[in-house]
Order: structure tokens, then C-alpha cells, then sequence
């Protein structure tokens, strides 16, 4: 059974997770005032498509408990708290979020990323809709933050490559 974790009330996270390639998946995971988290992501569309349809899309759901095994059997790395957020309950920010790209991502994996769009480009979007929108307040913008993310993550899966037992990571930027 997969541990589970604690995320702060009101709160918003980076959560990277664990992939099979080089890289991780990087999610937004939101919380209520009770914790609960809701992860916003650019990913794949599962199971069965038209052969038109986008291969990845923005997907929201409710992640409760959160644990150190996801639903698809990927370890979470590191949860990173961003500093500055304050809800807004009259901010819909499912309606923000699908804001991002409208008409969906492409039917071809090199298309999307060609365009610059992935899991870790949409994030970084999200993340800067919010600042502008208000609800995370900081003197630096949320775009800088990028790098140092990126290397808790690869400091994590360097730490696993050595066959350390490292617990998921905590830590706040």
C-alpha cells in the first residue's frame, strides 16, 4: 500500500512525478480548505480516440488521498509548494485553466510539442494565468521558478538512480 500524504490547506503544488523516459509529468494540485487536492494537468488522453482527436488535454481531477504511488502506478517525486497563493472562490479556475488551449492540443505528440506544449509549458501557464489573475501574490513572477524545479527533480531521481530510499520530497519555492 502507497503511503499517503499530507498537503497543506489552501494551497497550491507542483507535483513531479516519476515517467519511464529521461523527464518527469509535472501537475498542479490545488487544495480546498481541507486539504483536498485537485490536479490540473496537461496529459494524455487515455483509452480509445478518434484518430483526429488531440492525443493530450487538460484533464482536472480530485485526488483524495493523496499518496506517494499515483492511480497509474508512478511515484510522486516531490511535491513543490508555491509560495503566494491566496483562493478566490468567485475565480473559476477550471474555466482559467481550459482558457489555456481552447481548441485542445494536437493529434500528434511532436505537433503539441513543437508548439512549445507540454505538461511542464501548460503548468508554467497556469501558474502565471493565476499570478495575473491575482491569486498568487509575490515579488518575483512564477516563471523564474521553472529551474529550480526542474533540478529537485532530477536531484530526487539522481538520489533513486543510486538506489537511495528516498520518500517523497517536500519543499516550497
Amino acid at each position: 500500500m502507497s503511503r499517503t500524504l499530507t498537503l497543506q490547506p489552501n494551497s497550491v503544488y507542483i507535483c513531479l512525478t516519476q515517467l519511464l523516459v529521461p523527464g518527469f509529468h509535472w501537475g498542479l494540485y490545488l487544495t480546498d480548505e481541507r486539504g483536498v487536492a485537485t490536479r490540473h494537468e496537461w496529459a494524455e488522453v487515455k483509452g480509445r480516440r478518434e484518430r483526429g482527436s488531440p492525443v493530450e488535454a487538460y484533464g482536472v481531477s480530485i485526488i483524495d488521498p493523496v499518496t506517494e504511488i499515483d492511480q497509474e502506478n508512478r511515484r510522486n517525486l516531490a511535491f513543490v509548494k508555491v509560495r503566494g497563493y491566496a483562493p478566490n472562490s468567485t475565480v473559476d479556475v477550471h474555466a482559467l485553466f481550459r482558457s489555456l488551449e481552447p481548441a485542445g492540443g494536437s493529434s500528434s505528440w511532436m505537433e503539441n510539442r513543437k508548439r512549445g506544449l507540454s505538461c511542464r509549458t501548460w503548468l508554467l501557464r497556469a501558474l502565471s494565468l493565476l499570478q495575473k489573475e491575482g491569486l498568487i501574490s509575490r515579488e518575483d513572477s512564477v516563471s523564474g521558478i521553472e529551474d529550480v524545479v526542474k533540478q529537485i527533480g532530477l536531484d530526487v531521481e539522481c538520489r533513486l538512480g543510486e538506489d537511495e530510499d528516498v520518500p517523497t520530497v517536500f519543499t516550497e519555492v
